[in-house]
């Protein structure tokens, strides 16, 4: 072992250039791999820190409705675990209703989350307490369980315990007081609260729900095996049938299903976030194979010039064998160094990966997290596959043919052609990144820019607008301010705006004539002047408003069920509905019916374009919009401005809120805020980290071409020197270079094209609002992939190709 430093530190301090190009892309390699190693483990490891997580299901409600797809709803109706309970005694679980609080000290009040659970909850979710009895905690109706950062944020550290609170939950005053205090929560789980108090029926019964279908709740079931969960799984339809039949009639069992999902299953309920999650991980696989297929390259390459080491190593004794030991030792040990500066770079690295990426990595080096042994095992991996081919290659020598030989082996055609094969892939895997991060980004940058049915510039939406804390006169007076300030031009309240995808339900919309249950469009509730807010492009008819005395229906009052009120459509829920067109149908009437409930008439007077408030991934949904000025039920405010800058405009509804509603904590954002943050911002963060492994998979390519371009030229001197004395010109010697450098290149594009375009093409099928995979994306990859080869050689072969034949003719 020592003699194997001592020659790998006489190898690296005699070729500083070799030391620097082989450890450090080694080192890089490592950092990209440490990096999205520690992302993969903190996505994949959500909800791990329970112990009783893997016997934890959600219940899931599934809707087979037509017009509406069958997608899985975590919420189900708050009586669910009850009715459970009821047919099948004995089994576990507990309800969590997440909403917020509004916590009043004196004048000032401050909204927090909060979530109220059974008393069950911390069997199931065993936090651990820093003060108070988990057995009792929930107990006491009037109790209150905090965790640490907001004890500390509310009262003395340590002396939380007993302190009184006052809660504002669903609009009223609760006297509470604190019996648990419990640590922080890590930041990768489904479920974080922050404050606890107990279900108490009476005390919320207003979301204390019985009908079927309806979603206020998560219900989690724990089995002790999965086999339980499937045999009880199995049960679901006869019970569904047995208990729904009074809310959705007789085909209950065919309206709607009860799936569980596990738990850890939770964070990846959509497929495609766990497909990022995977391609990340494999991003940081390929970068740190790049870097060991360098290392590979660069051994072989300068293979010749241990040629006579070796030799004289085998003449004094030494076995192919030992040889072999050694080169592996010189490998590991390299490996080693460049792990120790990788772990560095990943150090330095952390907290701009953390911006970017919006995560919370750490490296932890003691304790279940540490990173020591997954840091030993990369150099002890890197090690053997960076080492082992050029250990066969060189312990091979014959001593004989290379002390005899005027010229040291050079591995010959076979090593030459496996080094061209190792650049091709190293490239294709680097031009496929590049392809990747393009459309990444090209649909990124789309979603952010398309139109998404309004004009979404020049809107703040007032999130706080909904707190069941503020009167209807409250509301009526902010509306009014708010169309007085300067810079305003429209105001209106909705049951929906940008960013609030749940907060409208699905209604069930059938035409005159057709039997059985109706198609699920999306019930929307307008106040005034909202067509004027959101600008919507008008397809067919007219928009509703004060005018027409049919289309005001809290206006009609108890008329409205006896006289169709006016609606507007959007384009899909015409298609839907079977209008020929969206001038088809114009005047014709809808009912809505839920089971076996008569339904409302309702009668078509516009068509609009689709609006899209919500996820980018889902087709726009078909929607019904019904106008009912000062009267629609949990109101969101948006308004729209021009001539002034949003974040003033924010701070004079701010101060018009303070007047108008001191104790309700004021909350409002730009529509293109609010929907970044709720539908793009996780893409955004996500394709940042992709762009920066992509574009160190490159960077990393081209170290190793570089290494073999200086190496290849250096070999290469007599035969340039007898070329130019035969008349080549210094364009001939650049084109025969740079030429014979880029067609491992330009090869790796037949591997890289048909990879990229299968895995974006996947990727791209969860939008449904989507940029076409054009062949330009692979084009200017490619472009760019041979440009930066051209670059990283040129210096080189114009070294080489500048140099005067007579001196290349006495070189050596």
């Amino acid at each position: 072992m020592t003699s194997a430093l001592l020659t790998l530190y006489r190898s690296l301090t005699r070729h500083r250039l070799y030391a620097v190009l082989n450890v450090g892309g080694l080192a890089l390699g490592i950092a990209v791999f440490l990096v999205l190693f520690l992302f993969v483990r903190y996505e994949r490891g959500y909800d791990s820190w329970n112990p009783e997580a893997r016997q934890l299901y959600l219940v899931q409600q599934v809707f087979h409705i037509s017009g509406m797809p069958p997608t899985p709803y975590d919420d189900t109706m708050g009586a669910m675990l009850d009715e459970l309970r009821g047919d099948f005694p004995g089994i576990e679980g507990t309800r969590i209703w997440k909403t917020g609080a509004i916590v009043r000290q004196g004048v000032d009040a401050t909204n927090e989350d909060l979530v109220i659970v059974d008393r069950s909850f911390f069997s199931l979710f065993p936090y651990r307490f820093l003060a108070g009895d988990p057995a009792t905690a929930l107990d006491d109706p009037d109790g209150v369980v905090l965790t640490k950062s907001i004890a500390d944020k509310y009262f003395v550290p340590g002396r939380a315990i007993g302190a009184a609170m006052t809660l504002v939950i669903n609009g009223k005053p609760l006297a509470y007081h604190v019996t648990g205090v419990v640590a922080d929560a890590p930041t990768n789980v489904s479920i974080a609260p922050t404050m606890m108090v107990s279900f108490v029926r009476d005390r919320f019964k207003g979301q204390f729900a019985t009908n079927w279908g309806a979603g206020q709740m998560a219900t989690i079931l724990r089995f002790a095996t999965p086999a339980a969960a499937q045999a009880m799984l199995g049960r679901m339809p006869a019970f569904i049938a047995r208990r729904g039949e009074t809310d959705l009639g007789p085909d209950a069992k065919k309206l709607i299903e009860l799936k569980f999902l596990p738990l850890l299953d939770v964070h990846f309920e959509q497929a495609g976030d766990r497909a990022i999650v995977t391609t990340l991980g494999l991003v940081g696989l390929i970068t740190l194979l790049i870097a060991i297929v360098n290392y590979i390259n660069l051994a072989t390459a300068r293979a010749g010039l241990r040629a006579r080491e070796v030799a004289l190593r085998k003449v004094l004794g030494g076995t192919r064998a030992s040889l072999v030991r050694h080169f592996l030792a010189e490998a590991v040990v390299t490996a080693s160094v460049a792990a120790l500066i990788g772990l560095a770079l990943t150090e330095i690295a952390l907290p701009f990966v953390n911006r970017m990426g919006g995560t919370a990595l750490r490296i932890g080096y003691f304790g279940a997290g540490s990173i020591l042994p997954v840091l030993l095992l990369v150099i002890a991996v890197t090690g053997l596959l960076a080492g082992l081919y050029p250990a066969l290659v060189l312990s091979r020598f014959q001593p004989a043919a290379v002390l005899a030989a005027a010229r040291a082996p050079g591995g010959g055609r076979a090593g030459a052609r496996l080094r061209q094969a190792l650049v091709v892939l190293q490239f294709a895997a680097a031009i496929a990144f590049s392809i990747g991060t393009g459309v990444l980004l090209a649909q990124v940058q789309h979603l952010r820019g398309a139109d998404l049915g309004f004009q979404r510039n020049g809107l703040v939406v007032i999130n706080s607008f909904v707190d069941e804390t503020l009167t209807h006169a409250q509301r009526e007076t902010l509306l009014t301010a708010f169309r007085a300030m300067p810079g305003v031009t429209a105001v209106t309240e909705a049951s929906t705006a940008p960013g609030f995808e749940n907060t409208v339900a699905n209604s069930s919309f059938k035409r005159p004539g057709t039997t059985g249950f109706g198609l699920a469009l999306r019930a929307i509730v307008i106040g005034r002047d909202f067509f004027s807010v959101f600008r919507p492009a008008m397809i067919a008819g007219r928009t509703l408003d004060d005018a027409h005395g049919l289309d005001n229906v809290a206006g009609l009052g108890l008329k409205a069920l006896e006289a169709p009120h006016n609606v507007v459509i959007t384009r899909a829920a015409a298609a839907k509905l079977g209008f020929a067109s969206p001038a088809a149908a114009m005047g014709e009437h809808l009912f809505t019916d839920v089971g076996k409930s008569a339904g409302i008439d309702s009668r078509i007077v516009g068509v609009i374009e689709d609006v899209r408030f919500d996820s980018p991934h889902a087709a726009a949904p078909g929607a019904v919009y019904s106008y009912q000025p000062g009267a629609v039920a949990d109101p969101i405010a948006t308004i729209r401005y021009d001539g002034v800058p949003a974040r003033a405009v924010i701070n004079r509804l701010d101060q018009v809120w303070r007047t108008v509603a001191p104790g309700t904590p004021f909350k409002a954002e730009t529509a293109n805020a609010q929907l970044y943050d709720a539908y793009y911002k996780e893409a955004a963060q996500r394709s940042r980290l992709f762009t920066i492994g992509a574009v160190l998979a490159v960077l990393i390519g081209c170290i190793g071409l570089y290494g073999l371009a200086s190496f290849d030229t250096a070999r290469r001197v007599k035969e340039i020197g007898i070329r130019k004395t035969l008349g080549a010109s210094t364009r001939d010697i650049m084109r025969l270079l740079i030429g014979q450098f880029l067609r491992p290149v330009i090869l790796a594009n037949l591997i890289a094209w048909p990879i990229a375009f299968l895995a974006m093409r996947r990727w791209l099928s969860g939008f449904d609002d989507r940029v076409a995979l054009s062949p330009a994306y692979f084009i200017a990859a490619t472009l760019i992939a041979v440009g930066i080869a051209a670059a990283t050689v040129f210096g080189q072969a114009w070294r080489v190709a500048r140099a005067e034949p007579a001196r290349a003719l006495r070189y050596e």
